[in-house]
């Protein structure tokens, strides 16, 4: 195993996994030119490859910019201190429920209902409904996430690190409710 991994650089597990991803590529590029027009297809990767570079990415990454430097503390305060960014806890929920949105936008926005209803007899009211919830789910697990995951913290720090006046007593902490 060691000289496998001295030879290769990483792990078997690895390697296995790059050869899948092959494969799983190699079969999908096959399927295209089996299609009757794999020039629309090519020109449909093409033209999503570019409308990525050049408007969703600066977009995107725009919005991260705004919300890092949103959540950034001060450097001297406990909660640049904490071991727990906020960051991710904001950007995960917000990208799945924009790729669900991406998935279904013209459902969501009414778009074609005419031709869903008569293609499927279901309604498209409750797509935006449905995401909506979605959205809100997402999120409020990612709040109860990071609760937990500061609360685990404030537990781990040393002492020496708290703010000063702050006593876990009781395991309550400031804003704990723990000042009666």
């Amino acid at each position: 195993m060691a000289r496998f991994r001295a030879a290769y650089g990483a792990s078997p597990l690895h390697l296995l996994a790059v050869v899948a991803s092959f494969a799983v590529a190699g079969y999908g590029f096959l399927r295209i030119f089996d299609s009757p027009s794999p020039e629309s297809t090519l020109i449909y990767f093409g033209a999503a490859v570019f409308a990525h570079d050049l408007l969703a990415f600066p977009f995107y990454s725009t919005l991260n910019l705004i919300a890092h430097r949103s959540l950034v503390e001060p450097a001297d305060s406990w909660l640049a201190r904490r071991r727990v960014p906020a960051i991710n806890y904001v950007r995960v929920p917000s990208v799945l429920g924009g790729i669900a949105f991406l998935l279904f936008f013209p459902l969501i926005l009414g778009l074609g209902a005419e031709r869903y209803e008569d293609s499927t007899g279901e309604s498209v009211d409750v797509f935006l409904t449905r995401w909506l919830l979605l959205c809100g789910v997402l999120f409020a697990g990612s709040a109860l996430l990071y609760a937990v995951r500061l609360r685990l913290a404030s537990r781990d720090r040393p002492a020496s690190s708290r703010p000063e006046g702050e006593e876990m007593q009781g395991g309550r902490g400031p804003g704990d409710g723990g000042d009666a």
